[in-house]
């Protein structure tokens, strides 16, 4: 093939030019040969994906952690000098971390599999004038293909011939119903949703059928370019990621700046490089919080299987911690504010739309001219019941979602008629969108009285259509135009019903011909809210969490909608894609200011909004139920996808709504401000005992005294002992407060200062405690002793009082986590058997303690608890915000 470049824009063209534009045949399809060659330039029909890591990429991956490097280098130390029993203990600390990062990161992502699976293994193709079925992947552009109701689109086509075809487009537009199609051209600024001569890979033939000719495949279809999109957009880091990876290399620098001058002093002063080397591994030991990555995974397990039970599925431990620190909520239309259900909600006759005001309320019961209307409906349309079910709400059909839902709500106000009944009906003119109308001939029996004679047929379509086409007064004509603008903008979706006398003789019959028509009324249909949505956008607003919609319809649908759910918005809230792509990044950004509503918006407009949110320091939680919404669903900060859309959103999002129930939402922002605040008691907890050691540890070096704890004692208190407590913080239910400071800033100023006062001051008096016991003339390993029962029991008991960051002691339970109670206890228990055990005691060089000094370490206990609770009420009254 000389010349393979093919049209990007076939919506444009003509019928009968596309064969010279596609180098085909538009009634026999490519031949077999020029097929070899399509497919070699090409490629198949598939999306590529990228490859995964394997199971021990990401177990390694854990391991390029700088806080897990610092301990790795320990370990490599320890066994250059032949302390295997340290390098032992130490890289048991880092294998179970590394086991814990691997356990959240197993699940690979599968995005882009997902996406595959829209596509049909199987194409019906018209090749050298035969039509037959071969695999979807063969396909290439120029391919001639036979689409009919109910089968998945392959690849993106131009519709070259099609009969009454309405495609089910939400995957990628998001619009909740059908698309009827044609073959007219448009214009070539024409937005993929409004492109009504194109059908689209992965989207579903509602009704009719069609032939079209392939122009995209692969990648380079719509569908495709989303997979591109969702492979390379890169996830957004959680605030408590980046915080702790921040904190995690400052944390390392410290330690190797404090070991290089410790180490190099040592040396100046001769000290021998070995005894230099072990002191330095004590510091490295004593620094790292080796049970901080222990003690927020539980925390987040814990969190993410509360969730589970109030059925919100998290795909990752991390993402439930970011959904307590949102600050905004991008959520979709469809399906997560509504129930995506097009439910028939009103009959109103021209009489009521041309004297009446706007009907608002749903109309329970139909009875007279109302009841003739649905009469007309029903027998107009073409739905097949597909099961034998006496409740009509048990039924499953086929058709168009209209179609059935008049069907279904005749069916509940006992209209039912068989398929004899409408076994004579003859479309006259099928529904398009050009014309936007359709002409039946139905039996006489089923149309009014007044009707029942002569030539009568139905008109059904778009009521302002409708209104143009027929007779009435001026007057009665622009107050029904008047009142039915109004119901469209309420969000009702109407379907207009009119009659028409026509002759017998008339076989080819024309919209043209179409005049004159007798108005009758419209069916409004809704697709109503979901109950607990305004219950649930109250109490995500009281915690400071903004809300702003993105949707795929119209403006006016969307702003009912809105109100309807109870966002505060008016005309100037609403932002259209149009006006979004008209926008620099500048100008766009200033709009998010006062836009709560953005209409009309596609996937790449979406992707932006985020991205400019995310840029004003905003944590985004994005939610969708399609594949149009992937893209944005990956960049935000949080992705949340509802458990009846597809599944390429739900590999995607971070949190997955099985039951579509919005207050899910609710009840995981509560959870997650629950886990940041266990997060927070972690934190301070295992930090500021970390300043314990490296303070006490660089004080004897500093002095010349001889190391007060063993790093191997170092290890076992902060791994062993101190993460039960940790571990334990992850089971706390107490009360959230609604305090948005809190979720926005992890390292707020009550953190710093507990965190930071605390570690000094408590860590000074132990030092002096060592320095007063070696002064005195006690003996040092006694000395040695008593420290490490000071220190291993202080970090057990002042866990009751980390409990509760902002409340005193004795204003909360001690015994109602009874896992930080028996955990504390066990710690305790585990603590005197290393003091009193013999084969504890020679693994870690420990000597039982005497009564006095077992009392003298109870006193001490009480002076740091008092010292702690003090730390807490300057920190509640004076820093909190």
């Amino acid at each position: 093939m000389d010349n393979i470049k093919l049209s990007e824009h076939p919506w444009t063209i003509e019928p009968n030019e596309l064969e010279k534009h596609f180098k085909t045949n538009i009634e026999k399809g490519l031949d077999n040969k020029e097929v070899e060659q399509r497919l070699k330039f090409y490629g198949s029909n598939e999306f590529t994906e990228n490859k995964s890591r394997g199971a021990f990429g990401i177990f390694f991956h854990q391991l390029n952690n700088p806080l897990i490097i610092v301990l790795i280098i320990a370990v490599g130390l320890t066994i250059y000098l032949n302390e295997w029993v340290d390098a032992t203990v130490i890289a048991l600390a880092v294998i179970i971390n590394a086991l814990l990062g691997f356990i959240q990161e197993y699940k690979a992502e599968r995005a882009i599999a997902d996406l595959k699976s829209y596509v049909r293994d199987r194409v019906r193709v018209v090749r050298d004038g035969v039509e037959h079925e071969i695999d979807a992947k063969l396909l290439v552009p120029g391919d001639l293909i036979h689409v009919v109701r109910g089968t998945r689109i392959s690849a993106d086509a131009r519709i070259i011939q099609e009969t009454n075809l309405t495609v089910d487009e939400s995957l990628l537009t998001g619009e909740s119903l059908p698309e009827t199609k044609s073959t007219e051209t448009i214009p070539e600024t024409t937005l993929l949703a409004d492109r009504t001569n194109m059908i689209y890979a992965g989207t579903l033939t509602v009704d009719g059928s069609a032939y079209a000719l392939v122009t995209k495949t692969g990648n380079h279809t719509e569908i495709g370019k989303l997979a591109y999109l969702v492979s390379e957009t890169i996830t957004e880091k959680t605030p408590l990621q980046k915080a702790v990876e921040k904190l995690t290399w400052v944390i390392m620098i410290v330690i190797s700046l404090v070991v290089l001058a410790v180490f190099g002093v040592g040396v100046m002063q001769d000290q021998p490089v070995y005894e230099m080397l072990l002191i330095s591994i004590a510091i490295i030991v004593g620094a790292v919080p080796e049970s901080l990555p222990i003690g927020i995974t539980s925390v987040l397990a814990i969190g993410v299987g509360r969730i589970a039970k109030k059925r919100g599925i998290m795909r990752s431990l991390t993402a439930a911690e970011t959904l307590g620190s949102t600050t905004l909520i991008m959520t979709d239309k469809t399906g997560t504010l509504t129930q995506a259900d097009m439910q028939l909600v009103d009959i109103t006759t021209l009489s009521d739309l041309s004297e009446k005001p706007v009907p608002t309320t749903i109309r329970e019961r139909y009875s007279g001219e109302q009841k003739e209307l649905l009469t007309m409906a029903l027998c107009s349309s073409d739905v097949v019941i597909e099961n034998d079910e006496d409740d009509p709400r048990n039924w499953e059909m086929s058709g168009s979602i209209l179609e059935k839902n008049i069907v279904k709500s005749a069916a509940l106000h006992g209209l039912r008629l068989t398929r004899d009944d409408r076994a004579n009906n003859q479309v006259r003119i099928p529904f398009n969108s050009k014309h936007k109308f359709s002409v039946i001939k139905i039996n006489k029996e089923f149309l009014p009285k007044k009707y029942a004679k002569d030539n009568f047929h139905v008109v059904m379509g778009a009521p302002d259509i409708l209104l143009g086409l027929s007779k009435m007064d001026k007057e009665i004509f622009h107050k029904t135009t008047d009142t039915i603008t109004q119901m469209s903008e309420n969000g009702r979706r109407l379907l207009g019903l009119a009659v028409i006398n026509l002759s017998e003789k008339q076989n080819d019959l024309k919209p043209k011909d179409i005049t004159e028509l007798d108005f009758l009324g419209v069916l409004s249909f809704y697709d109503p809210i979901r109950p607990e949505v305004k219950d649930a956008l109250q109490k995500i607003y009281s915690y400071g969490v903004k809300v702003v919609m993105a949707t795929g319809d119209l403006p006016g649908t969307a702003l009912n909608v809105a109100k309807e759910a109870g966002f505060i918005v008016d005309e100037k809230s609403v932002l259209t894609g149009k006006e979004i792509r008209q926008l620099n990044d500048k100008e766009l950004t200033e709009s998010l200011s006062y836009a709560k509503i953005f209409a009309r918006v596609t996937p790449e407009d979406k992707l932006r909004i985020v991205r400019l949110y995310q840029n004003q320091g905003e944590i985004v939680a994005m939610t969708g139920d399609g594949v149009n919404d992937s893209p944005s669903l990956k960049a935000a900060n949080i992705g949340v996808a509802v458990g009846s859309g597809s599944d390429v959103a739900k590999s995607v999002a971070d949190l997955v709504l099985l039951d579509d129930n919005f207050q899910t939402i609710v009840a995981t922002i509560e959870e997650g401000k629950r886990m940041l605040v266990n997060i927070k008691k972690i934190f301070v907890y295992l930090m500021s005992n970390s300043l314990d050691e490296v303070v006490l540890i660089g004080g004897a070096i500093l002095s010349g005294f001889a190391l007060p704890l063993s790093a191997i004692q170092i290890i076992w208190v902060n791994l062993f002992t101190g993460s039960i407590p940790a571990i334990a913080y992850a089971f706390d239910r107490q009360p959230v407060p609604k305090d948005n400071h809190a979720s926005r800033s992890f390292f707020d100023g009550p953190v710093k200062f507990l965190t930071i006062g605390t570690g000094i001051v408590t860590s000074l008096l132990l030092f002096l405690l060592y320095v007063v016991l070696i002064e005195l003339g006690i003996e040092i390993e006694v000395a040695q002793n008593v420290v490490f029962a000071c220190f291993g029991s202080y970090i057990l008991l002042i866990a009751f009082s980390f409990r509760n960051l902002n409340l005193p002691l004795f204003k909360y339970s001690l015994t109602e986590n009874k896992i930080l109670l028996y955990g504390v206890i066990g710690g305790l228990i585990l603590l005197l058997a290393t003091l009193y055990v013999p084969f504890l005691q020679n693994i870690f060089d420990t000597e039982a303690l005497s009564l006095p000094w077992l009392i003298f370490v109870i006193f001490w206990l009480i002076l740091n608890v008092a010292i702690i609770e003090g730390a807490k009420w300057i920190s509640y009254t004076y820093l909190k915000k």
